[in-house]
Parts: structure tokens; sequence; C-alpha cells
């Protein structure tokens, strides 16, 4: 349950990182290297988050 609760977490600084890029003076070409860099950095937490719902999906049909 942390490693869910940390991972929750780091998706929730991606998304705050991406508003403020968004919201900011960048210019055009920083904002698409920013967010292929976020994409980069949460397609790990995402795969993560995946398996993590399979396996608490699995174990509500057992129960």
């Amino acid at each position: 349950m942390h490693d869910y609760f940390m991972e929750s977490v780091k998706l929730q600084r991606i998304d705050f990182f991406l508003r403020l890029v968004a919201d900011s003076e960048c210019s055009d070409e920083e904002k698409v290297l920013a967010i292929q860099w976020m994409s980069e950095l949460c397609s790990d937490l995402v795969v993560k988050l995946k398996k993590h719902e399979k396996r608490l999906a699995g174990q509500d049909t057992v129960n």
C-alpha cells in the first residue's frame, strides 16, 4: 500500500509540474521538451499503478 501511495504522490507532482510549465512564459520548444520528459518519467509510474490496480481487482474477485 505504501508503494501505491508514493506512486500516486509522484504522479500528482508530475501533474503539478506540467501545469506550471503550461502557465509559464516558457517557449513552445521548452514546453514540448518538458512534456516529453514528463511523459518518459511517468510511463514507468503508470505501468506500476496499472499492475497494482490489477492485483487489487484480482483480490476482490477472490474474496
